[in-house]
């Protein structure tokens, strides 16, 4: 056992076992030294730095080394080591039940911080769960030198896989433990070793289990307590798996803000909203962390800062309940969003603002909905791929599903425009100075006032204007080709001011402004400098978003009401 300070794990399964693995390392690190390890992401693997040495002295001084709990059930509770630490999952899942139950839940105590990952565990990865943590409980006596072969493993790059097995072959016929080298990768850490026909060589046909080094999947179910966040899907027992990817960040960070986070999660959600949420709400939860942390700098003090800077992202799995078994469906990466940077502590809070709003927009969706799940899907896309045309495929199929549900009086909460500002601001200044554009401004108010406002005045028993129903959907389907969209917009327009100036000969004010020569000029020059399809969906998407001054507090209350209310 040399002396380190740099630990590397190769990143081998591209699926989260990879960040589980390297967790469960830190874990183990943490648990020898105390030190706060910094992990970056290099690639092909990652970097552990410690700012204290790994020396021999400090195995040998390792002992009660016991990161994760067995979880003890009425079937195997006499089979486990009577001094060994645990938890009692009935209890914790009695305890759980009696606090949702209660109405006043000032005087219960909260469900254990793991009890998702108990009950993701238990039955079915259990008997493979309790085995690992046998095996580590055996071999306490001799700790230190099966940490020793656990480090050198990671020393290197790349791991030398096939020489710490023989190590530990050597080690277990010395101690005589009669300890397996192999164990079985169960799916809960491997999304993608189910059980089935995993030949190396197709030489046969046959299922089996695929077999990995047990202090490796030991490793594993660490990380899952350390980084994994585990939930039912909202309506069925489908299970949806979230494991952090960091790129450059210390432990201690990932672990207050990995809590934090946590809180925010605790009720079930659809699959889609679920990858939103936990985006945007990690996002903030690690904004906030750096804006209220004293023993942390403030990131954005030293240069212009981005959340996934510090971490990347998610690696998800969806997995099918099949009754006494899971099938792995799906395996994605949910990056956080890359358009936030944060030069002050003023940024800082603003994007905890628009990440508020996300949310409430997010959470109003259906997701049983056909048009709500186009709606998500595109959402998702943009919160999490940067993609500024999935947020223009949303904006653009927004107005339909906002005017539909207006008229059903249900509350429907659109983007403000100080969101759809800030987010031009940060993916590309060109297109901020579109919205400042003057002419641009006027035929945005003039879409408004004809779609939100006009409905919201009909609903009110005011039909003085007349709502331009479809008005958005034209616009951005005639926005392909530039003739068409000025042809289509000339229209609107023309409508607009004839009708202001009907209204204004018949009845009395208040009046709307009428648009001018110059706007629909500015709106041309703009065509010709960025296309019409950008400006006409910066038009839609501008031209149905609220006024700040517009936030009806009122509605916002409701609409969180009859969120909770379906669950």
């Amino acid at each position: 056992m040399n002396k380190y300070r740099k630990l590397y794990v190769d990143k081998t399964a591209q699926t989260f076992a990879d960040e589980l693995v390297m967790f469960g390392l830190i874990r183990l690190l943490w648990e020898v030294t105390g030190a706060n390890v910094t992990v970056m992401d290099c690639g092909a693997y990652y970097e552990l730095t410690s700012p204290l040495p790994l020396e021999q002295t400090a195995l040998d001084q390792a002992s009660g080394v016991f990161p994760i709990p067995f979880i003890q059930t009425g079937k195997n509770k006499e089979n486990l080591p009577p001094e060994a630490v645990g938890v009692d999952y009935d209890a914790e899942r009695e305890q759980r039940n009696l606090y949702f139950s209660a109405q006043d839940k000032s005087g219960v105590a909260r469900p254990h911080p793991h009890w998702d990952i108990f009950r993701a565990i238990n039955p079915v990865a259990l008997p493979s769960y309790t085995a690992l943590l046998e095996n580590w409980w055996r071999l306490q006596s001799h700790l230190p030198e099966v940490l020793a072969l656990l480090f050198d493993l990671y020393a290197a790059h790349p791991n030398d896989i096939e020489g710490a097995i023989e190590a530990w072959k050597q080690l277990d016929k010395l101690h005589g433990w009669g300890i397996s080298a192999e164990a079985t990768c169960q799916q809960l850490y491997n999304p993608d070793q189910g059980k089935g026909q995993n030949k190396t060589k197709a030489d046969g046909l046959s299922i089996r289990n695929v077999k990995s080094f047990w202090l490796v999947e030991y490793l594993k179910a660490i990380g899952f307590y350390e980084s994994a966040m585990t939930r039912l899907v909202r309506g069925a027992k489908d299970r949806k798996t979230f494991v952090v990817v960091p790129r450059i960040i210390d432990f201690f960070t990932l672990r207050q803000v990995k809590s934090q986070f946590g809180e925010t999660m605790q009720f079930r959600e659809t699959s889609t909203r679920f990858d939103i949420l936990a985006a945007i709400r990690y996002t903030r939860t690690l904004i906030e962390y750096h804006l209220t942390s004293e023993d942390v700098d403030e990131p954005w003090l030293r240069e212009s800062w981005m959340p996934r800077q510090e971490v990347a992202g998610f690696r998800t799995a969806f997995y099918k309940d099949l009754g006494n078994a899971v099938a792995t469906m799906n395996l994605s990466f949910i990056a956080l969003p890359g358009w936030i940077y944060i030069n002050s502590a003023a940024d800082a809070r603003l994007y905890v603002e628009l990440l508020n709003e996300i949310e409430l927009v997010t959470r109003q969706f259906d997701e049983n909905n056909s048009d709500a799940f186009r709606l998500l899907q595109h959402l998702r896309d943009f919160v999490s791929g940067d993609d500024l045309q999935a947020f223009f495929r949303f904006t653009s199929l927004f107005p339909s599903y906002y005017m539909g549900m207006k008229e059903r009086n249900k509350y429907v909460r659109p983007f403000s425009t100080l969101f759809v500002e800030r987010l031009m601001m940060s993916t590309d200044i060109n297109l901020y100075e579109i919205l400042m554009a003057e002419g641009f401004q006027n035929v945005a108010y003039a879409i408004r006032q004809s779609t939100i406002t006009a409905q919201y005045r009909k609903k009110q028993g005011d039909r003085k204007y007349d709502v331009r129903y479809g008005l958005g959907q034209e616009l951005v389907r005639k926005s392909r080709y530039p003739a068409d969209f000025m042809v289509a917009l000339s229209n609107f327009m023309h409508k607009f001011n004839a009708e202001n100036a009907q209204i204004m000969e018949t009845r009395g004010g208040p009046y709307r402004r009428s648009l001018k020569t110059s706007d629909i000029e500015e709106i041309a020059q703009l065509i010709d400098k960025y296309g019409s399809e950008v400006v006409g969906n910066m038009l839609v998407a501008y031209g149905y978003a609220r006024l700040p001054r517009e936030d009806d507090e009122t509605a916002i209350a409701e609409l969180e009401q009859e969120i909770e209310d379906n669950g």
